[in-house]
This record gives structure tokens, sequence and C-alpha cells, in this order.
């Protein structure tokens, strides 16, 4: 029989399955057919306008459609992306019903410049923009879309919902470090104590 813990006596963690997406392109075959070629991930900003700022380039996965465009919606199509090749590669279960929770670092989760605006205009131009006057213009269900998009949880809840993850899906954000060491150092103990199995 395999062992199923190390010798500090913690569960053994194996990585069943991956999905990529960078700069470079989407999925491990496509990136790394990139990388070997040389080619480089890093060119001209294309999703905002950069007159008048120092930086134009970037490192942008700019080539995936997302309509209407937020960063949020992003993360989500991204998550989709990635959990759809971990899973296929993996073998175990399938999209709409893996057989563990799910563990997802997120970039911060906030309401966009095109929707503060939104709210700005509804307050008018003869009314001080504050915090009271969004909230008495949020009222009344205009702008439910907007709360359901920009709650804290909602990429995990729906990417729980759509690979039929079990358990209470968990959301980690670190601001923009939500990918690096730091997420993953923070994921570590979940792993170990097999609290997580699916990690995006």
């Amino acid at each position: 029989m395999t062992a199923t813990h190390d010798k500090f006596g913690r569960p053994i963690v194996v990585v069943t399955g991956m999905g990529v997406v960078t700069s470079l392109g989407a999925g491990k075959a496509d990136n790394w057919k990139k990388l070997t070629a040389g080619e480089s991930g890093i060119r001209t900003i294309t999703r905002f306008p950069t007159d008048g700022l120092k930086t134009t380039m970037a490192g942008s996965v700019d080539f995936i459609p997302v309509e209407p465009f937020s960063s949020t919606d992003l993360a989500e199509r991204l998550g989709e992306l990635v959990g759809e090749e971990a899973i296929a590669q993996s073998g175990i279960g399938t999209k709409g019903d893996f057989p563990g929770p799910l563990f997802l670092a997120v970039a911060p989760v906030e309401v966009e410049w095109p929707q503060r605006q939104e709210l700005g205009r509804a307050i008018g131009s003869q009314t001080e923009i504050n915090y009271d006057a969004m909230l008495r213009v949020s009222g009344g269900g205009r702008y439910t879309a907007y709360h359901r998009r920009f709650l804290f949880g909602s990429v995990a809840d729906h990417l729980a919902e759509a690979f039929g993850t079990k358990g209470s899906p968990i959301s980690l954000s670190t601001a923009c470090a939500s990918g690096d060491c730091a997420a993953t150092g923070l994921a570590a103990p979940l792993f170990a104590a097999s609290a997580a199995t699916v990690f995006t």
C-alpha cells in the first residue's frame, strides 16, 4: 500500500492537473510552444488608453473576450479556463461534479470606474457625490447586477457552481499578489490538512 503521509505525519499532496493562462496564451501546450520559441508575452497595452502614461507595455491577458469587461469578469473567465484544463488533465471528476472543495486566489473585487461613473451620473451634477448619495441611488434594485458581480466571493461562488465542487468555496485576495508565493503559502496548510483540492 502506498503511504498517504510523509515522515512528519503530514498528508502527501499530489498535483494531478494544471491549467495555465498567461500573456503568452491559454493552455499549457500553447504557453510551452511560445516559451520555447522565445516569444515574449510583453506587448503594447491595448485594454485602456495609455496617453500620458510612462508605461505603455505590459504582460496582459488581452486576448480573451469578456463583455461587459471588468477585471472581476475576466478573473472568472480565467478561472473557468484553467479549471477546465486542470480537471481534464487530472481525470478526477467532471466539470459539473468535482469531488473536492475550491480554494481560489483572486485579484481584488471592487466596483470599477465604468460602474462608479454610472452611479455618479445617476446621482447628478447638482448633488455632492458621497457615500450617502450612492446609497440613495443604489436602492430599488436598479444596480442589483453590480451588487452580485462585485461581492468579494462572487467569482469563487460562480466557479464552485460551474465545477460542482464540494463544500464552501474559499477566496483569498492579497491584492495583486494573489497568484504569487504569498497566496500559495497561505494555501499550503489547507492542502496539508486535505481541506482544499482545487487551486486556481
